[in-house]
């Protein structure tokens, strides 16, 4: 947002907590919105407060050293540009944070503007009305892309914006191209398939008994394929209400698809993977020996895996949808949201804040990656020309946001399924149980966890 125009936007944000009679916590909906709009017809061009009133905000976060001085630093730039706003910063340790600002939250003394785990949000929109629909009161969310911001766990609620996402985590392949070319495989073409890497990954072993088209072990084969397939064929595991969704015909498809990649030798051998456990893909002897095309991973985890093998030259691939799918599959998510506390009596100032915070270009540069892979598409693009981000991973965070998909249910996610699905994928792997039986057991067992 351009300084004049942040002016505006600011000088009716003080307007309307003038006209207000300052407000209280708890005014929201229409009439605010309205006073807003009037409020931004009565602003001068320069942007000036008539009033000379002074406002104060606290934003609370937690977070290490360098986000915690880029963040003082975005506070600062704004504070400068708008002397008439005090922004007090309350950085901390996550330890402990959620439990303070609940107690905060349910006795009206929360900071105004306060930065979430997404995985706790539902919990306190279940307890009480506690934060702001930022849409009412001036938040810019046109720089993000329109599905990864509209879904809850990024932040909307019921169609309400009461958090804005600080970044995108999620799942992705990271492709060593010189190694796709030289197999003559396309892991970067538009319609990729979920059958296309079966026969890329026959097409590369035959030609070199020693290499496999994907780097991937239980773990990774549960959270990047089984649980992508399941809400790509019916749409969810569970339901809201906590109902079993996915269908035993499904999971069989599932499973026969998990056998074809270790039959074909897409994949290493189950005895292979057994050795690498959950996030120690990186350490697997065969990728830091450049004996594989690619490798499951996530977002966050790309360059980790580039390291290990650094004369590859890395690309991020395509991910399949089937035809007709319920969801996309491939959900992404933020890590941490930013809302506006109904504490706060100054919503307007604290959303021209945020408008600040997430899409001026400056703010954005000075952000970085401090919060993972930034939201929108232009912060990427200024981490990745700056050399905050590698490409590999701004394209890999494209592609997620492109694709969505909507995020693990909480039975799904919890480590007593996801422990009942890595057992079933290595069955599958070691031949001890058929698709059909794997997928039997599991949804039996899935039933148990069902309410």
């Amino acid at each position: 947002m351009k300084k004049q125009a942040l002016s505006v936007v600011l000088a009716a944000a003080m307007t309307a907590a003038a006209l207000a009679g300052c407000g209280s916590a708890g005014s929201t909906g229409s009439s605010a919105a309205a006073t807003t709009a009037e409020a931004a017809a009565a602003a001068t061009e320069s942007g000036s407060d008539s009033t000379g009133e002074k406002v104060t905000l606290r934003f609370a976060w937690w977070g290490g050293d360098e986000r915690n001085a880029a963040t003082q630093k975005v506070i600062d730039q704004f504070t400068d540009a708008h002397p008439e706003v005090t922004i007090e910063a309350e950085p901390g340790s996550s330890d402990g944070y959620h439990d303070k600002l609940a107690t905060q939250l349910a006795s009206g003394t929360a900071p105004d503007i306060v930065q979430v785990d997404p995985e706790r949000m539902p919990t306190f929109v279940d307890s009480g009305d506690y934060f702001y629909d930022l849409k009412e009161y001036g938040a810019d969310t046109s720089l993000f892309d329109a599905n990864y911001i509209g879904l809850q766990i990024n932040g909307n609620y019921d169609g309400k914006q009461l958090g804005l996402p600080t970044g995108i985590a999620g799942p992705a392949i990271i492709v060593n191209k010189d190694l796709a070319d030289k197999f003559g495989i396309d892991l970067q073409k538009k319609d990729i398939t979920w059958e296309d890497w079966i026969e890329y990954g026959k097409k590369v072993h035959e030609a070199d008994p020693e290499t496999y088209l994907f780097c991937a072990n239980k773990e990774y084969l549960t959270n990047l394929f089984v649980y992508p397939l399941a809400k790509q064929y019916d749409g969810a595991v569970f339901d809201e209400d906590g109902k079993l969704v996915l269908s035993q015909e499904s999971l069989t498809k599932i499973f026969k698809y998990i056998k074809d990649l270790y039959d074909n030798n897409v994949i290493a051998p189950a005895s292979y993977t057994a050795s690498y456990i959950a996030d120690d893909l990186q350490s697997d002897a065969n990728w830091l020996a450049g004996k594989y095309v690619g490798a499951l991973c996530f977002i966050s985890t790309m360059d980790v895996m580039a390291a290990g093998y650094p004369d590859g030259n890395y690309v991020a691939a395509t991910l399949p949808v089937i035809k007709g799918a319920k969801d996309g599959g491939f959900a992404s998510n933020t890590p941490q949201l930013l809302a506006v506390t109904k504490s706060c009596k100054h919503p307007e100032t604290a959303a021209a804040f945020l408008n600040y915070f997430f899409n001026d270009k400056t703010a954005e540069e000075t952000l970085g990656a401090t919060r993972s892979v930034p939201p929108t598409e232009q912060a990427r693009k200024i981490c990745e020309e700056n050399g905050t981000l590698s490409k590999v991973v701004v394209d890999a965070a494209d592609i997620a946001t492109a694709i969505g998909g909507t995020p693990n249910d909480k039975i799904a996610s919890s480590d007593e399924a996801k422990t009942i699905v890595y057992d079933a994928v290595e069955a599958v792997g070691y031949s001890q149980m058929t698709p059909e039986d794997a997928a039997a057991d599991v949804l039996d067992q899935f039933s148990s966890l069902a309410k």
